[in-house]
């Protein structure tokens, strides 16, 4: 695990468990499933699920094309934005934390997503 991620964990006091994975971290904050993944460059990835996508064609196309409009409009005043999952199955909030970053940053990032998961649910 990186070392940011144990430093905010400690921070926060949050004990890791011993089995979590080396790259990555989940739990669970305010109802919210959040997953820190760290990456070789030490940049880490915070991300939460939004909601599932409907499965109809048009259903879909009509939620993601909300939902873009909605990611265009908050760019200016949020540093997470919406992402579609491989499988085209949820959408997902994501949020990015520059390796030089301290335990600040990404307490931000985790609070950011935390906050923008509510809205999202909210409004789709």
């Amino acid at each position: 695990m990186s070392a940011m991620i144990q430093q905010w964990a400690a921070a926060n006091g949050l004990k890791l468990p011993p089995t979590a994975p080396p790259d990555q971290l989940s739990l669970t904050i305010d109802r919210v499933r959040v997953h820190l993944v760290t990456f070789r460059s030490g940049e880490i990835l915070v991300e939460a699920r939004v909601r599932d996508l409907p499965s109809a064609p048009a259903e879909q196309a009509a939620l993601l094309r909300k939902a873009l409009a909605l990611s265009t409009a908050r760019m200016a005043e949020v540093a997470a934005g919406p992402v579609v999952d491989p499988a085209c199955s949820f959408l997902k909030l994501q949020a990015r934390v520059p390796a030089q970053s301290g335990t600040e940053e990404l307490d931000k990032a985790v609070s950011v997503i935390v906050n923008e998961v509510e809205f999202w649910r909210g409004v789709l």
